[in-house]
């Protein structure tokens, strides 16, 4: 792995950061709900994942050999997160989401569901990064690789099979005290740490799949994985849509595959990709702000594929000024800041 940059990631990066927006946005919700829960539901659900998977692909491999580097890691994913608590605070106080009102409210925004719908992203990556962490130092990575299996079996319990385990007597008590505490088992503890588990084993090439073999599983898995999201819904199984059992070998699949692809580089994408992550929720609000001003909300928000067009666009736009100003004003150490996973 030493000394590739794997540029197909990068792509991937930013195709995932749009989808990203295509869900919050809800793309083919005006054409079709069901169409829009297979795109948002269960393809676009491949995004975040991807994005830890690249995190554990070009981190875990250096916290193995120097468990210090999980403290600047932390750092930084601390920084970001309290950059991104101040720019959404608010329309937190606008929407009356006051997650500091009490211990409870404040744990479970912080540090599960994030204080913004799509900031859980940072506590799940650095809960996930530091228990991951440990366990290399306990456990070989085929172990730490069951042991975060089981994790995220349990959280799929507590997500898209939760309607089939939620009766039985045995586990009922267990997700009845979980969900008192956080609103999703999407998070650092079940979630985060078999994707950055997978991106760690697949960092060595020993563990990866051909181009060949890649596109057959990528192609079978994703298939099953419809399959699967499918079945979910229509029995309305779901209580959330984001693990799916067969998310694991189509990820493994998929990144298998993106590391035998060369392509031309674009290491901006690293941190354009970041950007749009964080403030499209905001250039969502804002369009809908003045479409509502401007009696514009026929086109620009019922209309939910130009609303996804024009919330990727401005997203896009502002956070290519953003990655801009970066390189003009900021030192080679803070320019690193918005490029995690790629230090």
């Amino acid at each position: 792995m030493k000394g590739q940059n794997y540029p197909a990631m990068d792509w991937m990066k930013m195709i995932c950061s749009f989808l990203v927006v295509a869900i919050h946005t809800s793309v083919l919700s005006s054409f079709s709900e069901t169409a829009d829960f297979f795109l948002t539901g269960i393809v676009c659900r491949i995004a975040v994942p991807f994005f830890f998977m690249v995190s554990g692909f070009f981190l875990m491999p250096k916290i193995s050999s120097h468990f210090s580097s999980v403290i600047k890691t932390e750092k930084k994913l601390g920084m970001m997160y309290m950059t991104s608590i101040f720019i959404y605070l608010p329309l937190n106080l606008y929407a009356g989401q006051y997650f500091f009102k009490d211990l409870p409210s404040f744990f479970r925004a912080f540090f599960l569901d994030g204080t913004f719908y799509h900031l859980w992203y940072f506590p799940a990556a650095a809960e996930g990064i530091l228990l991951l962490g440990l366990m290399q130092r306990l456990f070989s990575r085929k172990v730490c690789m069951i042991l975060c299996i089981l994790l995220y079996l349990i959280g799929l319990g507590g997500d898209s099979y939760y309607g089939i385990i939620k009766d039985i007597p045995l586990v009922q008590p267990f997700y009845d005290t979980y969900f008192q505490i956080g609103t999703y088992t999407r998070n650092g503890f079940f979630f985060a740490p078999v994707f950055l588990c997978l991106g760690w084993i697949l960092s060595d090439d020993r563990n990866r799949l051909s181009f060949r073999d890649a596109k057959k599983i990528s192609l079978f898995s994703f298939l099953l994985l419809f399959l699967e999201g499918w079945l979910l819904h229509i029995f309305q199984i779901q209580r959330h849509d984001s693990m799916y059992l067969y998310l694991l070998p189509c990820m493994y699949g998929i990144f298998s595959l993106l590391t035998n692809i060369s392509c031309g580089s674009r290491i901006s994408f690293r941190k354009i990709s970041m950007f749009i992550y964080i403030i499209h929720p905001w250039v969502i609000v804002i369009v809908r702000a003045f479409s509502g001003f401007f009696h514009l909300d026929s086109l620009f928000v019922n209309q939910s594929l130009i609303h996804f067009l024009v919330v990727s666009g401005i997203s896009y736009t502002l956070a290519v000024i953003l990655w801009k100003i970066q390189q003009k004003f900021l030192n080679k150490k803070d320019k690193r800041f918005f490029a995690l996973g790629r230090n």
